[in-house]
């Protein structure tokens, strides 16, 4: 089943007023000028929530947005209103990329399984003049969140180090080739530059139509994955400057029949200061 929905699907579930949660899950690079938060409170999809991946991580980590414990994300959602029976929808405000892959991973990974991206974008859904709800965000009523965590789609920092001595994963990272490769500076202070060895560079950009926003046919992403020389044999471990790009890689696999590849949380900004 396609983890993916269409801006026509959403509008008639809308209209339909069937029973959809839908989230906006905007992520920005540290330093951006663009505040997600604040275009939100502007103009949102329906009755959109907003999750902010930097607050709902483990604060006991200096390392980014890293995965809470399932106590902790439950107790986040629980306060937006949210529940594990639910239908989920999540968008972003410019593209998949940039958030929404992310907030889908967590959700699967604390066994949520009908959570869906919007494919495209809120700028998508202006374009083709789909209606917005201008008004103040409504409160959202606490409920209660059961989370079923899903260890095996997560990789450690060892478990990595074991996948690159071992040569029993096929590794892959989504930054940016001159990032991959050394030549393009570290957007968060304090790392080296340079890529896991062994991991193979598949851009994540290199992914997603970026005139709509939407992921690639599937035909497109299979003919990318094949060129890059990731051995699809093998199971993959996904990574990135900090493990919100690594889900966009995520996200194309899983539309491949490829459904538990693992995200390294830490990636980068963790590699890039341990190792």
């Amino acid at each position: 089943m396609s983890a993916l929905i269409e801006p026509e699907e959403l509008l008639e579930k809308l209209q339909e007023k069937q029973p959809v949660k839908i989230i906006d899950g905007t992520f920005v690079m540290p330093g951006a000028a663009e505040k997600p938060v604040e275009i939100f409170q502007r103009k949102r999809i329906g009755k959109a929530i907003f999750f902010d991946i930097d607050l709902i991580s483990d604060k006991d980590t200096d390392l980014p947005h890293m995965l809470p414990s399932p106590d902790e994300f439950a107790e986040a959602v629980s306060k937006l209103g949210l529940s594990r029976d639910e239908e989920i929808v999540i968008y972003g405000q410019n593209n998949i990329m940039m958030g929404p892959c992310r907030v889908w991973w967590m959700f699967r990974t604390f066994g949520h399984n009908n959570v869906k991206i919007l494919n495209g974008s809120l700028k998508l859904w202006e374009r083709l003049k789909y209606p917005l709800n201008t008004h103040i965000p409504d409160t959202p009523v606490p409920c209660s969140y059961d989370p079923n965590f899903l260890r095996e789609l997560v990789a450690d920092i060892e478990e990595v180090k074991n996948a690159v001595k071992n040569k029993d994963y096929s590794i892959t990272d989504a930054r940016s080739a001159e990032r991959f490769s050394g030549k393009a500076p570290e957007p968060r202070a304090g790392l080296k530059q340079g890529h896991i060895p062994g991991s193979i560079n598949i851009p994540c950009t290199t992914l997603v139509d970026m005139s709509t926003g939407k992921l690639k046919r599937k035909d497109e992403l299979e003919k990318i994955i094949k060129a890059s020389g990731v051995d699809d044999s093998k199971p993959i471990i996904s990574s990135c400057g900090s493990g919100v790009t690594a889900c966009v890689l995520v996200l194309a696999l899983y539309e491949m029949g490829k459904i538990n590849v693992k995200v390294y949380d830490g990636s980068w900004s963790e590699w890039g200061q341990k190792m």
